[in-house]
């Protein structure tokens, strides 16, 4: 393989790492490189149109009433079909209990009671307009821009959008709060984002690579990280007052994060995110039954690791 598995000589200590992270450098039990660091989606609400954030699916579709008295939608997420797409439907098939590939990273596990039941929840709000339409055409810039222009009651999207709404140009600064994901009973399952660092197997200097990543992941780089608007991946500085009072979203985005499922860890993940994004754009779009959809990305998903 091209990297140097991160056993024996070259492990790396995971004391204090959120464990979500170290899952998405993790494949068949072995690691295979060091969080440097992490991300995950959070719910954008207008606080001053809500009282507080829906904690399920279901709270949030009988909050789009307070969408429709206020004559703006519901929800705005990354649905076109692009890598979000896949970020966007895994999220909500996960929260559900649903899976997409086995540990091996190669065996199909999406055609299940829980992913139908997950991607359901998509169609279904699609299908009554919670979710209108156009979103089938959103990337991160036009959902935030819908949240943004104060045109959406709820937003999924990445930590960045804490600052932009806040901006002067925003009709919603001082409107805002961020929480977890919703989830089928409780908080959701953000799709884990992030950068991790690796050693190439054909390093002719993989001890002071190693070295090196024991520094990335060292207090002092993770807080320099943190202070740079990156999420870290040491858990203990979710809670440090410093980087609250310049991010207050951090205690948020630490819970979203701890309930963070990686994306499919797979040898062949372009192939999978394709079956996953083709089908569910597919099923939103009413052109696929959500029987059909999972049907089919299950097939792709096994094309995908033959």
């Amino acid at each position: 393989g091209w990297l140097q598995p991160l056993t024996g000589e070259f492990a790396v200590d995971n004391t204090g790492i959120l464990p979500a992270t170290v899952d998405s450098a993790t494949y068949n039990g072995t690691q295979y490189a060091a969080p440097k660091n992490t991300n995950g989606g959070l719910l954008y609400y207008r606080s001053d149109l809500l009282p507080a954030a829906p904690k399920t699916w279901a709270e949030l579709s009988a909050a789009c009433e307070v969408a429709k008295t206020n004559n703006i939608d519901c929800y705005a997420g990354q649905f076109a079909p692009y890598e979000g797409l896949t970020v966007n439907t895994a999220e909500v098939i996960n929260a559900y209990g649903g899976s997409f590939v086995g540990e091996d990273g190669k065996t199909p596990t999406v055609d299940s009671p829980e992913a139908r039941a997950g991607l359901q929840v998509l169609v279904d709000n699609f299908k009554n307009g919670d979710i209108p339409a156009q979103d089938t055409t959103f990337k991160e810039p036009e959902s935030q821009k819908a949240f943004e222009d104060g045109k959406a009651l709820f937003l999924r999207n990445w930590p960045y959008v804490y600052g932009t709404a806040d901006k002067d140009s925003s009709a919603v600064k001082g409107k805002y709060a961020v929480a977890p994901l919703p989830g089928k009973d409780g908080i959701g399952a953000s799709t884990l984002g992030g950068y991790n660092a690796a050693i190439s197997a054909y390093s002719e200097n993989k001890a002071t690579a190693r070295d090196f990543l024991t520094f990335l992941q060292g207090e002092q780089a993770q807080r320099i990280i943190a202070m740079g608007s990156l999420p870290p991946v040491r858990a203990a500085l979710y809670d440090d007052p410093a980087i609250i009072a310049e991010y207050p979203f951090m205690p948020t985005l630490k819970l979203s994060i701890e309930n963070a499922v990686p994306r499919p860890v797979t040898p062949f993940y372009p192939a999978v995110s394709k079956a996953v994004q083709d089908n569910a754009y597919a099923a939103i779009k009413g052109e696929k039954s959500v029987d059909q959809a999972i049907t089919d990305m299950q097939s792709g998903i096994q094309s995908a690791g033959s």
